[in-house]
């Protein structure tokens, strides 16, 4: 078959031929009539060759198109594909999960009935909520705010500095430890003390001493918890106590467990909030055995921590860590009874641990 490339040359030297032989034949009428025939036939087959062309262009034409239809048919193939396997995927991954979820209460039981006003309980490892009750309502936490003076003391670092105590120090209402102006403690000893008996006078000394004064090392506090992404917690004194002022301090369950959280990521912080008890001795050589006011700690061996609290807008309070078969878990307690705060918070906390 003669190309499209090839045909207008073949016709050039046709047509050329024919006009050369038209001006040889002048005068010779068959002649001319021969020609004209010829003429005639090379004009057909040249229109046969133009036409067969068109047909060719038309054709390549319909295959390039059928080409792109099926390569448009498999990309959609391919995407309907995709997103059947994508959905696969996720309905797999929602059935397990579901079945995760089924096994895991099936494990727990029952959530206990508590009595605790406010409440949650987390997962640090992942921040899930295991249950919760007004996590997010506003109050006062009583003295698991030395939570927070903990975890500021801890990351100042230098926990073997000596403090010398102040006047300013010792003014603090109840509960206190005694504390007298001109005795020397280091940073660790005070922060053992406040932590296992929650001494508020020691929380003052230590803000102070971090910070030069209690106003100023709250503004630290209130830094440290916008830092966290907390956004409904104001600090007014490292202790929790009641403000002086009109301003009182708050804070929520969910917000406590974030600072809890990052507490408990400090080797210091864990290593002092599970103790039972501690032996605080005071300059003069003599010494105070201080019992830790976590009771949880000795009622489950699952419990290492962490912080009490109680004023009468907050009721009692504890925050609660503990540890079983690899799994870590925090329990906040806020407004509850005087009885109700232990059995709240070893219910919760036995309950979370066993899935």
């Amino acid at each position: 078959m003669i190309s499209p490339r090839q045909s207008r040359p073949l016709r050039h030297a046709v047509l050329s031929g024919l006009l050369c032989l038209s001006i040889s034949g002048c005068g010779d009428p068959k002649r001319e009539q021969q020609l004209q025939w010829r003429e005639e036939e090379v004009e057909a087959k040249a229109a046969a060759i133009a036409k067969r062309e068109h047909e060719f262009a038309a054709e390549k034409q319909m295959i390039a198109q059928a080409k792109a239809d099926v390569a448009a048919r498999e990309a959609a193939v391919a995407q309907l594909k995709h997103r059947l396997e994508t959905q696969l995927a996720e309905e797999i991954e929602r059935t397990k999960k579901v079945r995760r979820e089924i096994e895991i209460k099936n494990l727990r039981g029952s959530i206990p009935q508590i009595t605790a006003g406010r409440c949650i309980v987390i997962d640090p490892e992942n921040d899930d909520v295991l249950f919760e009750k007004s996590p997010d309502l506003r109050g006062a936490i009583a003295s698991t705010t030395k939570i927070m003076t903990g975890l500021l003391i801890v990351e100042a670092g230098d926990l073997d500095k000596v403090v010398t105590i102040e006047l300013a120090d010792t003014q603090c209402a109840p509960v206190r430890i005694g504390l007298k102006v001109g005795e020397t403690y280091t940073r660790r000893q005070l922060l053992t003390a406040m932590l296992v008996k929650s001494s508020n006078d020691i929380a003052q000394a230590l803000a102070r001493d971090n910070a030069g004064s209690v106003a100023a090392f709250a503004k630290k506090m209130d830094a440290r918890a916008q830092a966290l992404g907390l956004k409904n917690t104001h600090f007014v004194n490292p202790h929790g106590l009641p403000s002086l002022t009109d301003e009182d301090p708050y804070s929520t369950a969910r917000d406590l467990a974030m600072i809890a959280k990052a507490a408990d990521k400090l080797p210091d912080i864990r290593a002092i909030v599970k103790l039972q008890s501690f032996k605080f001795t005071k300059p003069d050589g003599k010494s105070i055995d201080l019992a830790n006011t976590n009771r949880v700690l000795r009622s489950a061996s699952y419990c290492d921590g962490m912080k009490t609290g109680y004023t009468e807008a907050a009721g009692y309070c504890l925050v609660a860590t503990g540890e079983r078969n690899g799994r870590r878990r925090i329990v906040v307690i806020l407004n509850d009874s005087h009885e109700g705060v232990w059995r709240d918070a070893q219910a919760l906390l036995d309950w979370a641990l066993k899935a």
